[in-house]
């Protein structure tokens, strides 16, 4: 009876031992694992082990850890090696009322700050609801891609760039589309997607697809000063203070010593360039360095080479590629073995409403759009048909309120001429910068005939959303 009772100490013992490797906290008592620890600290499941989510109870990793050999930054898990969603996501998420009806509508709203001098707060509202809400036909919400089966072609594990996606409908119906960057003869696609097919592993669609960071995100550069901005930590009457803090969070620092002493070079800044400013708010720029120099704490592990665009998040397109390495205007369906020129629908619309941006909120529009704005050309028509961008007194103020206007006619955009665009584009966009054709355009679109970059702005379409990569480049001749 000794000896067994012996044996259940050790076997309670052990069960206890593997059950404590599956907490955070064993998983955060190594440093290799600190840039998902801190995201997991302010997710939504914070309070889940990291077990539920990941892998079967075990220590697979710590062969590495011991023997030195983890890679830096630590890659994010290939998916082919996580439990399918079905034992993880939905075991907790009912899917179904996230189906019904094209799902549920919801109303996003939050803050952001200008990159100009007085880092101007704007209001950010649009309405995320159904692909054909309004229209009395079928609706259909984002979640049909886990519905549905989706099948991609990526060439990265992390699925940063799609090339080739296919769709099977319940009715027996197959549609498939692939990248125009993968394209080399329009007429004979099959040659190209059965190369893309010997070369990548195809991946059917689901939760994490999109839900990639859901337990680990961190905010990016440009949110995470928008939130300390916002909570009153740093001062928006320092001039360019969103632009200056954003471009040192953005930077990949040897150590946290080099992040500090780069932060704190605010004080020669405002000294150098805003010397009144220097003097008389010398406390609000101190506030601003230590608050950036916590910030960046958050986003960033220089020891662990992680850094703001380590880790993208694929929800939405705020901060990365996201529903746009598919939704680009760039993915062409292949019919017959031929390419066509329809593509997978990019709309603004097609997952929610135009997003409205200003000083104050505006009306979001949710309902069917007049007839009247069906036409391809009715973003360049539209001036006909009213006698000032203010809709008050027009047809216009039914739906649209001042700002509703304002959000393009505050651009450059407004300015480009399209005449001859085809032949001219290059110096129109040299003439009004680039910016304001990414108000409308996604990289993608310029990238169907130019190899090299050409849109200094993104992640697609809106403008004034630069991708933290590119908004060091903007705004490195801030004075």
């Amino acid at each position: 009876m000794l000896i067994a009772g012996f044996g259940s100490i050790l076997t309670m013992g052990a069960v206890s031992v593997i059950a404590y490797t599956e907490t955070p906290e064993f998983c955060g008592a190594c440093h290799t694992m600190g840039p998902e620890i801190k995201g997991h600290e302010i997710s939504p499941h914070r309070e889940l082990a990291c077990v539920e989510c990941h892998t079967a109870p075990g220590t697979r990793m710590l062969l590495e850890v011991v023997t030195g050999t983890f890679p830096k930054p630590i890659p994010p898990p290939d998916h082919s090696m996580l439990p399918p969603t079905t034992e993880t996501c939905q075991r907790c998420h009912n899917v179904t009322p996230l189906l019904a009806g094209g799902g549920p509508i919801r109303l996003v709203l939050h803050e952001q700050y200008g990159f100009d001098s007085a880092s101007t707060r704007q209001t950010v509202a649009l309405v995320i609801r159904p692909n054909g809400f309004g229209s009395g036909g079928r609706t259909v919400g984002v979640h049909w891609h886990i519905d549905a089966d989706v099948e991609y072609l990526a060439p990265d594990p992390r699925a940063q760039e799609i090339d080739y996606v296919s769709v099977r409908h319940a009715d027996g119906s197959f549609e498939e589309f692939i990248a125009s960057r993968s394209v080399t003869q329009a007429d004979n696609v099959t040659a190209d997607i059965t190369t893309l097919s010997s070369e990548m592993d195809a991946r059917r669609m689901d939760c994490i697809d999109c839900h990639n960071r859901i337990g680990h995100d961190l905010p990016s550069a440009s949110r995470a000063v928008d939130d300390q901005i916002s909570a009153g930590n740093i001062s928006a009457t320092l001039p360019y203070i969103k632009a200056q803090a954003v471009k040192r969070l953005s930077m990949s620092y040897a150590s946290l010593d080099d992040a500090d002493q780069s932060i704190a070079g605010l004080n020669y800044f405002y000294a150098t360039n805003y010397p009144l400013v220097a003097r008389d708010q010398s406390a609000q720029i101190s506030a601003a360095i230590v608050s950036l120099q916590a910030t960046y704490r958050l986003v960033a592990t220089p020891e662990m080479g992680a850094f703001v665009s380590t880790y993208p998040t694929n929800i939405g397109h705020r901060d990365s590629p996201g529903c746009f390495r598919c939704h680009d205007g760039a993915h062409y369906r292949v019919l017959e073995g031929r390419l066509t020129t329809e593509t997978i629908p990019s709309q603004c619309s097609t997952c929610h409403t135009f997003p409205q941006i200003g000083e104050y909120e505006s009306g979001v529009l949710i309902g069917r759009r007049p007839a009247t704005h069906n036409g391809q050309l009715w973003i360049f028509d539209h001036k006909l048909s009213v006698a000032a961008t203010d809709p008050t007194g027009q047809t216009c103020g039914a739906c649209h309120t001042r700002t509703y206007c304002e959000n393009c006619h505050a651009t450059n955009a407004v300015m480009v001429s399209h005449d001859q665009m085809v032949f001219n584009h290059g110096a129109v966009a040299a003439q009004d910068s680039a910016r304001a054709c990414a108000y409308c355009h996604a990289p993608s679109y310029c990238a169907q005939c130019h190899a090299e970059p050409v849109m200094p702005v993104g992640p697609a379409g809106t403008g004034s959303r630069p991708q933290q990569s590119v908004e060091y480049q903007l705004i490195g001749d801030v004075p």
